[in-house]
């Protein structure tokens, strides 16, 4: 199941490039490809394997974003 919350800047819609993280995330990817996706004002949240990768906005290009961290999921 695909979880897509509203993000401002209509990132839903379009490409967008990801730096760090792991290397099956990195580069331009489509949001709407992934299991799940979490937007809100400050990050990205994407499902990845058993836990999520958290990127932020990496400043003044619209659509980068850069990897932050890893969190996992609670069993």
């Amino acid at each position: 199941m695909t979880q897509t919350l509203p993000f401002p800047s209509g990132t839903t819609n379009s490409p967008v490039r990801l730096e760090g993280g792991p290397a099956e995330l990195v580069g331009t990817v489509d949001l709407k490809e992934f299991r799940e996706t979490i937007f809100s004002d400050e990050k990205i949240k994407i499902r990845h394997g058993n836990g999520y990768e958290h990127y932020t906005p990496s400043g003044s290009t619209p659509g980068v974003y850069q990897w932050v961290g890893r969190t996992k999921i609670a069993e």
